[in-house]
């Protein structure tokens, strides 16, 4: 008789993994709509924005400051 209870306890917790997986979505939305075959090689990503005066001056100072 154990093992009519076994058998019903695994069918339970094979219907309870099923109804977890059928709940489980298949994909995040921000992986939706993106290209699935890249060019190797070549970015196809946005374009970075331009830097401006200031925020290039800044990073060639600190440049300068890690030379030896």
């Amino acid at each position: 008789m154990s093992d009519v209870k076994s058998g019903s306890a695994t069918w339970g917790m094979l219907a309870v993994a099923g109804a977890l997986l059928a709940l489980v979505p298949g994909c995040r939305d921000d992986e939706q709509n993106r290209p699935l075959h890249l060019e190797k090689g070549v970015y196809q990503g946005a374009d970075d924005a331009p830097l401006t005066e200031e925020e290039r001056r800044a990073l060639q100072e600190r440049g300068n400051r890690q030379r030896f």
